[in-house]
């Protein structure tokens, strides 16, 4: 495993050439981009990707360019674009994205929320739809040697109470998803520290696919320790919370010898960072991977 810079992850919003530059200089292994703005900007993956292999960096997790949630004129209109950034995303050597998946169903009224058999009706309906749709992703993702992660929103803060409750573990994740990890080989987990502390799990929740089927790894600590009102924003750069949770999905993870893409993800609003200023960022998120990472396989 290896770890990436992600400018975005970070709350700085830079161009791709600068990010690749930034990555170098502040010791990262690898470097995460936003294909579609590459793309839309019309700068050449081509002379990026040089440029990446000029300063030794691997190619590491790209945002997968899509609201696949949105209405569906809006979703067709976007998987019809997925194959040219897909495109784009290989020739950048970044083959691996990820996606949430829904915690909590549209808004409904209060008769279907307090009925039973329509709740289990609701929840059927969503993740039937859900599969269909990351079916058509992962389909076409395949075709150019992307991986696609699922993984979960665990802040019980960010549901609304307005609709009925979807999934918010990575055990239900895990069973609800399966036949679609069974029918695409390009599909698996995005394995995020933070929201297996929101959720309350272990580790293990997120790897019972295996280790083989992780492909991409969030990092970030909590900063309010209670976890029934942890809210999604209020994170803390790996090791710095008391968690403890990043290191041991890091051991985890070398042990079964996973081979892929490490993000700090502390967000924008982090109080990690004392300032603005991107070298002072990327610094911190650096000393912070460095903190967490398995002694065995700790990457100068």
């Amino acid at each position: 495993m290896y770890a990436c810079w992600n400018a975005r992850a970070v709350g700085l919003a830079m161009t791709a050439e600068a990010s690749i530059e930034l990555a170098a200089e502040a010791g990262f292994d690898g470097v995460d981009l936003l294909v579609r703005d590459v793309v839309d900007s019309g700068v050449d993956p081509r002379m990026l990707r040089r440029r990446m292999e000029d300063l030794g960096l691997r190619g590491g997790g790209w945002t997968l360019p899509m609201n696949w949630k949105n209405e569906p004129e809006a979703f067709e209109a976007d998987l019809a674009r997925l194959p040219h950034y897909a495109e784009a995303a290989a020739v950048l050597g970044l083959l691996r994205t990820g996606t949430w998946v829904r915690f909590e169903s549209d808004p409904c009224d209060p008769e279907s929320l307090a009925d039973t058999a329509a709740r289990e009706r609701l929840v059927r309906e969503s993740t039937a739809w859900q599969m269909d749709r990351l079916d058509r992703i992962a389909r076409i993702l395949e075709e150019h040697g992307s991986r696609i992660g699922l993984e979960i929103i665990g802040s019980a803060s960010e549901r609304t109470g307005r609709g009925v409750p979807l999934i918010s573990s990575y055990v239900a994740l895990l069973r609800a998803f399966e036949g679609l990890a069974r029918a695409h080989a390009n599909v698996g987990v995005l394995a995020d520290a933070y929201h297996l502390s929101a959720s309350g799990e272990e580790v293990g929740a997120s790897l019972g696919w295996g280790v083989s089927a992780v492909t991409w790894v969030h990092l970030a600590d909590p900063a309010n320790p209670e976890r029934t009102s942890m809210r999604d924003h209020e994170r803390l750069l790996p090791g710095e919370g008391s968690a403890g949770l990043c290191g041991t999905l890091l051991r985890a993870l070398a042990e079964g010898g996973y081979d892929g893409p490490v993000t700090a993800e502390p967000l924008t609003q982090s109080r990690s960072f004392a300032t603005d200023d991107p070298r002072d960022r990327a610094s911190a998120t650096r000393g912070s991977l460095r903190r967490v990472w398995p002694d065995r396989c700790l990457a100068d």
